[in-house]
């Protein structure tokens, strides 16, 4: 089937990566939001390696997206996709079977591709090695990045349910239902995608 696509708000994501999140309250976002120049996609690590963030996304008629809680982790960069470098929107997983934090958009390179337990949507363009914030839970983060809002590839063959991450035949990585044993709900699916 084609691939297809579906909007932001239609869709949550299960947090599941190794840690705790810290909870950030109003007005508690990095210097600059997620996507600041002192702190994403940097060659230096400036936060935690893979720390975790929670904040509330006021959506609806306070703003952009859904209202509810938001997952940031900061992650490093592995190898991206030679013909698709990593842009927002962008699924990742792990591409490193020893750095658990380093991931990429290539699904010929990262560890698992279809149903990986650990997968984030990057917030901006990267550059390879750099280390930058990655959405990775809940309701897409429309009111702190405003270009995560809208459509999300999928394989065509996503419905109301759970869904993974899948390798497209775009040579990306994107979302699709749950089909087998060896797959791994990373979040929830409201309506079926747009094919």
């Amino acid at each position: 089937m084609a691939d297809s696509t579906i909007d932001s708000e239609l869709f949550v994501l299960q947090e599941q990566w190794p840690g705790e999140s810290r909870q950030l309250g109003v007005g508690q976002a990095p210097a600059g939001g997620f996507t600041g120049s002192a702190h994403h996609n940097v060659a230096a690590a400036v936060f935690g390696v893979g720390e975790k963030v929670s904040i509330f996304n006021h959506g609806g008629d306070d703003g952009a997206g859904l209202s509810g809680r938001s997952d940031f982790i900061y992650l490093q960069v592995g190898t991206q996709n030679a013909d698709a470098e990593i842009a927002v929107k962008s699924i990742v997983a792990p591409d490193s079977a020893t750095l658990w934090y380093q991931v990429s958009n290539d699904p010929d390179t990262v560890v698992v591709a279809d149903g990986s337990m650990l997968a984030a949507v990057a917030i901006s363009p990267m550059t390879n090695s750099y280390w930058g914030w990655f959405w990775c839970g809940g309701v897409c983060p429309e009111n702190f990045v405003s270009g995560l809002g809208g459509n999300y590839l999928t394989e065509g063959t996503v419905v109301a349910g759970q869904i993974c991450t899948n390798d497209l035949t775009a040579d990306a990585i994107g979302f699709g239902p749950v089909a087998g044993d060896t797959e791994i709900a990373i979040g929830m699916a409201y309506a079926s995608d747009a094919a």
